[in-house]
Protein backbone atom coordinates (compact mmCIF):
# COMPACT_ATOMS: atom_id res chain seq x y z
CA UNK A 1 0.00 0.00 0.00
CA UNK A 2 1.37 3.40 -0.94
CA UNK A 3 1.12 6.44 1.31
CA UNK A 4 -1.48 7.92 -1.04
CA UNK A 5 -3.61 4.77 -0.82
CA UNK A 6 -3.38 4.75 2.97
CA UNK A 7 -4.27 8.42 3.14
CA UNK A 8 -7.16 8.17 0.67
CA UNK A 9 -8.62 5.11 2.39
CA UNK A 10 -8.59 6.43 5.96
CA UNK A 11 -8.19 10.20 6.03
CA UNK A 12 -11.91 10.99 6.36
CA UNK A 13 -12.34 8.64 9.33
CA UNK A 14 -9.19 9.85 11.07
CA UNK A 15 -9.99 13.52 10.48
CA UNK A 16 -13.62 13.24 11.65
CA UNK A 17 -12.50 11.42 14.79
CA UNK A 18 -9.78 14.02 15.43
CA UNK A 19 -12.33 16.79 14.88
CA UNK A 20 -14.65 15.12 17.37
CA UNK A 21 -11.80 15.02 19.90
CA UNK A 22 -10.39 18.50 19.34
CA UNK A 23 -13.47 20.51 18.27
CA UNK A 24 -11.05 22.57 16.18
CA UNK A 25 -10.48 22.08 12.44
CA UNK A 26 -6.86 23.21 12.46
CA UNK A 27 -5.94 21.04 15.42
CA UNK A 28 -7.81 18.10 13.88
CA UNK A 29 -5.78 18.50 10.70
CA UNK A 30 -2.58 18.49 12.75
CA UNK A 31 -3.62 15.37 14.65
CA UNK A 32 -4.65 13.59 11.43
CA UNK A 33 -1.40 14.54 9.67
CA UNK A 34 0.72 13.35 12.57
CA UNK A 35 -1.28 10.11 12.67
CA UNK A 36 -0.43 9.33 9.05
CA UNK A 37 3.22 10.28 9.52
CA UNK A 38 3.51 7.85 12.44
CA UNK A 39 1.62 5.12 10.58
CA UNK A 40 3.84 5.49 7.53
CA UNK A 41 6.96 5.28 9.72
CA UNK A 42 5.66 1.94 11.06
CA UNK A 43 4.21 0.67 7.79
CA UNK A 44 6.21 -2.56 7.84
CA UNK A 45 4.75 -3.58 11.20
CA UNK A 46 1.08 -2.71 10.62
CA UNK A 47 -1.59 -5.35 10.14
CA UNK A 48 -4.15 -4.41 7.52
CA UNK A 49 -7.03 -6.12 9.34
CA UNK A 50 -6.69 -3.70 12.29
CA UNK A 51 -5.38 -0.66 10.44
CA UNK A 52 -8.40 1.59 11.08
CA UNK A 53 -8.32 0.84 14.81
CA UNK A 54 -4.58 1.49 14.88
CA UNK A 55 -4.99 4.85 13.11
CA UNK A 56 -7.82 5.96 15.41
CA UNK A 57 -5.88 4.85 18.50
CA UNK A 58 -2.84 6.76 17.27
CA UNK A 59 -4.96 9.88 16.68
CA UNK A 60 -6.40 9.61 20.18
CA UNK A 61 -2.96 9.19 21.72
CA UNK A 62 -1.61 12.20 19.83
CA UNK A 63 -4.58 14.25 21.02
CA UNK A 64 -4.15 13.13 24.62
CA UNK A 65 -0.44 13.88 24.53
CA UNK A 66 -1.11 17.35 23.13
CA UNK A 67 -3.83 18.12 25.63
CA UNK A 68 -2.41 16.47 28.71
CA UNK A 69 -5.30 14.03 28.81
CA UNK A 70 -7.91 16.80 28.53
CA UNK A 71 -11.50 15.67 28.18
CA UNK A 72 -12.71 15.38 24.57
CA UNK A 73 -15.97 16.89 23.41
CA UNK A 74 -18.55 15.65 20.97
CA UNK A 75 -18.67 17.19 17.55
CA UNK A 76 -20.69 15.26 15.07
CA UNK A 77 -21.05 16.48 11.53
CA UNK A 78 -23.06 19.68 11.62
CA UNK A 79 -23.71 19.85 7.90
CA UNK A 80 -27.21 19.08 6.76
CA UNK A 81 -27.75 17.09 3.58
CA UNK A 82 -28.12 19.07 0.38
CA UNK A 83 -31.69 19.80 -0.60
CA UNK A 84 -32.94 20.59 2.92
CA UNK A 85 -34.99 23.61 1.82
CA UNK A 86 -37.02 24.27 4.95
CA UNK A 87 -35.14 26.74 7.23
CA UNK A 88 -37.40 25.81 10.17
CA UNK A 89 -36.42 22.16 9.78
CA UNK A 90 -32.76 23.12 9.52
CA UNK A 91 -32.99 25.15 12.72
CA UNK A 92 -34.70 22.31 14.57
CA UNK A 93 -32.12 19.83 13.31
CA UNK A 94 -29.27 22.10 14.42
CA UNK A 95 -30.83 22.50 17.89
CA UNK A 96 -31.26 18.74 18.20
CA UNK A 97 -27.67 18.15 17.08
CA UNK A 98 -26.44 20.62 19.69
CA UNK A 99 -28.47 18.79 22.35
CA UNK A 100 -26.95 15.45 21.38
CA UNK A 101 -23.42 16.90 21.12
CA UNK A 102 -23.80 18.48 24.54
CA UNK A 103 -25.06 15.24 26.07
CA UNK A 104 -22.20 13.23 24.54
CA UNK A 105 -19.74 15.85 25.76
CA UNK A 106 -20.96 15.37 29.33
CA UNK A 107 -20.32 11.61 29.24
CA UNK A 108 -17.13 10.28 30.80
CA UNK A 109 -14.41 10.62 28.13
CA UNK A 110 -13.87 6.93 27.39
CA UNK A 111 -17.63 6.28 27.27
CA UNK A 112 -18.11 9.11 24.78
CA UNK A 113 -15.20 7.95 22.64
CA UNK A 114 -16.50 4.36 22.68
CA UNK A 115 -19.97 5.53 21.63
CA UNK A 116 -18.63 7.67 18.77
CA UNK A 117 -16.34 4.89 17.54
CA UNK A 118 -19.27 2.48 17.50
CA UNK A 119 -21.99 4.75 16.09
CA UNK A 120 -20.04 7.16 13.85
CA UNK A 121 -17.19 4.91 12.71
CA UNK A 122 -18.94 1.50 12.91
CA UNK A 123 -16.00 -0.12 14.66
CA UNK A 124 -16.51 -3.58 16.16
CA UNK A 125 -16.06 -3.88 19.92
CA UNK A 126 -12.69 -5.60 19.49
CA UNK A 127 -11.31 -2.55 17.65
CA UNK A 128 -12.86 -0.12 20.14
CA UNK A 129 -11.07 -2.11 22.84
CA UNK A 130 -7.77 -1.67 20.98
CA UNK A 131 -8.30 2.07 20.55
CA UNK A 132 -9.14 2.58 24.23
CA UNK A 133 -6.67 -0.05 25.48
CA UNK A 134 -9.37 -1.95 27.37
CA UNK A 135 -10.91 -5.41 27.08
CA UNK A 136 -13.60 -6.21 24.53
CA UNK A 137 -16.09 -6.73 27.36
CA UNK A 138 -15.26 -3.34 28.84
CA UNK A 139 -15.77 -1.76 25.41
CA UNK A 140 -19.25 -3.30 25.20
CA UNK A 141 -20.08 -2.02 28.68
CA UNK A 142 -18.84 1.50 27.86
CA UNK A 143 -20.92 1.70 24.67
CA UNK A 144 -23.99 0.32 26.45
CA UNK A 145 -23.52 2.69 29.41
CA UNK A 146 -23.01 5.66 27.10
CA UNK A 147 -26.16 4.86 25.10
CA UNK A 148 -28.18 4.45 28.29
CA UNK A 149 -26.91 7.72 29.81
CA UNK A 150 -27.37 9.59 26.54
CA UNK A 151 -30.94 8.37 26.15
CA UNK A 152 -31.77 9.15 29.79
CA UNK A 153 -30.39 12.67 29.51
CA UNK A 154 -32.15 13.37 26.22
CA UNK A 155 -35.45 12.02 27.57
CA UNK A 156 -35.09 14.06 30.79
CA UNK A 157 -34.48 17.30 28.88
CA UNK A 158 -36.88 16.60 26.03
CA UNK A 159 -39.47 19.02 27.32
CA UNK A 160 -36.86 21.79 27.76
CA UNK A 161 -36.38 22.54 24.05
Amino acid sequence: MTFEQLYEAYFTDVYRFALWLTRDRSEAEDVASETFVRAWARRGRLRTNTLKAYLLATARNIFLNQRGRARGHAELSEELPDGAPDPHRQTNARIELERVNGAIGRLPETDGVALVLRSEHSLPYSEIARVLEISKGAARVKVHRARRRLLAELMTHQGGT
